[in-house]
């Protein structure tokens, strides 16, 4: 399989100025995009510019979690850059100027290569300047006799009084005051000559283009440092159910917890084959519960240990190892799509009856507070304590885990089903 190339790029380089050939162009990343890739060893992935205000910016553990599996990651220009320098011992590699002021330590703030800039759809356009552009423009025209040295720095001085999505020709131009003409010097040479960070990423593309893919290779450093609880369940949360699904594997999950009647047991087999394998014990669950170091349970009525309408033919021990269940070190109950919770279903019968319950697209979610009724409806739960319980041996940490994850589906039309006549559903 040809290994794919991919650059996230966005008003660093717009459109209509990026080369044509082997990258695929896609966005600014942002926080899963690379684990939604489903990327394999040998691709290689090339980071220019990243979201980091309104979305949740790329994770450091991210790109580690390429890295560990042979992607080659680099970074240059803008967030891709600051990345690059921050992972340039972990197997990252980093491209420009840019990237070599950051790794120096004369750079280190996202706010420094930021700008505003227009929505994708309006080709990211870029609306302001980003200070570090603003700096190496006023060191070439000083180094070429047009600026002097004072002048230079009283424009600095400006655009850094500036924040960054103020920092437009107008904001820049009012901000110089007496230097007004001296900035507009400045900005002439900006649009002619291209910033820093331009300059950068075209250099970038058209450096990796040049050379052969890489064969694949692992990090054993970044292998060792992003395989925490968080990282899993990122890569979980953005991983496509398989290659090109629409659904996520852990909305496919989501949709069998909530949904599947018996959803329970398939939870009650998966706990009890994980435990067995690391206690290295086999048997009933309060064997197993007394080699992982709990006290069986003593009564049948404990408040953890209650029967609840889908456990009734559970033993007090199943209840209990099925409710407090989590993979080490504590955290996550799930961290993939388990073939327990699939049962007979295949895949591609779970995607489309994940696509047949998702809310549609533009529709709002129900209030929290309406989610926990429908659910609580849903699973015959007739009190706090009992809802918390249809929660746990679900595999969801907590009712509001519950039902932040049912905002993704059509509960309204689930509750009416459940209000319809037993002879029309």
């Amino acid at each position: 399989m040809t290994p794919r190339r991919i650059a996230f790029v966005g008003p660093t380089l717009p459109a209509q100025h990026r080369p044509a050939g082997c990258f695929e162009y896609r966005p600014p990343v942002r926080h899963g995009d690379l684990f939604d890739l489903c990327l394999r060893p040998g691709d290689q992935v090339l980071i220019i510019d990243g979201v980091y205000q309104h979305f949740a910016p790329i994770r450091h553990k991210e790109i580690l979690a390429q890295l560990a599996r042979g992607v080659h990651v680099a970074g240059t220009a803008s967030l891709g850059a600051l990345r690059a320098a921050e992972l340039d011992g972990f197997g990252m590699q980093g491209l420009g100027q840019v990237y070599g002021q950051a790794r120096a330590g004369r750079l280190s703030a996202d706010a420094d290569v930021a700008v505003l800039h227009a929505d994708d759809s309006a080709g990211a356009r870029r609306l302001t300047q980003a200070m570090v552009c603003v700096r190496h423009a006023l060191t070439e025209l000083t180094e070429a006799g047009k600026l002097e040295p004072g002048q230079a720095a009283r424009l600095e001085q400006a655009a850094a009084r500036l924040h960054f999505t103020e920092r437009s020709a107008t904001g820049l131009r009012h901000e110089a005051g007496p230097d007004r003409d001296a900035m507009h010097l400045l900005l002439d040479h900006l649009e002619r000559h291209g910033d820093i960070k331009t300059r950068d990423a075209r250099h970038a593309l058209d450096t990796l283009a040049a050379r052969p893919v890489p064969a694949p290779s692992r990090t054993t450093a970044g292998a060792e440092t992003w395989t925490s609880s968080y990282g899993r369940e990122w890569d979980f949360e953005h991983r496509p159910l398989k290659p090109g699904s629409a659904v996520g594997a852990r909305l496919a999950l989501a949709c069998l917890q909530l949904f599947a009647t018996d959803f329970p047991d398939r939870h009650r087999a998966y706990a009890l084959r994980l435990a067995a394998a690391t206690t290295g014990r086999t048997g009933p669950a309060g064997s197993l519960l007394s080699a992982a170091g709990f006290a069986p349970a003593t009564r049948p009525y404990a408040r953890l240990a209650r029967a609840t309408e889908a456990t009734a033919h559970w033993t007090a021990d199943e209840r209990l190892l099925a409710r407090t269940f989590r993979l080490p070190p504590g955290r996550l109950v799930y961290q993939d799509l388990p073939a327990e919770a699939v049962a007979a279903d295949t895949l591609d019968e779970l995607e489309q009856r994940c696509l047949r319950l998702l809310l549609p697209p533009l529709a709002q979610a129900l209030p929290a507070t309406q989610r926990h009724t429908v659910l609580r409806q849903l699973w015959q739960a007739g009190s706090d304590h009992d809802y918390r319980l249809c929660a746990l041996e679900r595999g969801f940490r907590d009712t509001a885990e519950a039902a932040r994850l049912a905002g993704a589906f059509d509960l309204a039309l689930i509750a009416r089903l459940l209000q319809a006549p037993a002879a029309a559903r």
